[in-house]
């Protein structure tokens, strides 16, 4: 991982086969194949930019509690 902490479709590549994202909060879960992420994002895409993408249409991204925000972010 990259010293400032973010990290990329790369840092995925051997080690994962399949990304789960889950969310107890919402109800999302879903399971990606890096190989596809690695395609259609490119190796250097951030995974935090991703996610936000795929939580877009959350309505529990902007909750106002903190403690009740979507989990997948």
């Amino acid at each position: 991982m990259p010293c400032d902490g973010v990290i990329l479709i790369r840092d995925l590549i051997g080690k994962l086969d399949v990304l789960r994202v889950v969310c107890d909060k919402c109800g999302c879960d879903g399971r990606f194949q890096v190989q596809r992420l690695t395609k259609d994002r490119g190796r250097d895409s951030k995974i935090v930019d991703w996610l936000d993408q795929i939580t877009a249409d959350c309505p529990k991204k902007s909750a106002r509690n903190m403690s009740d925000r979507c989990g997948a972010q």
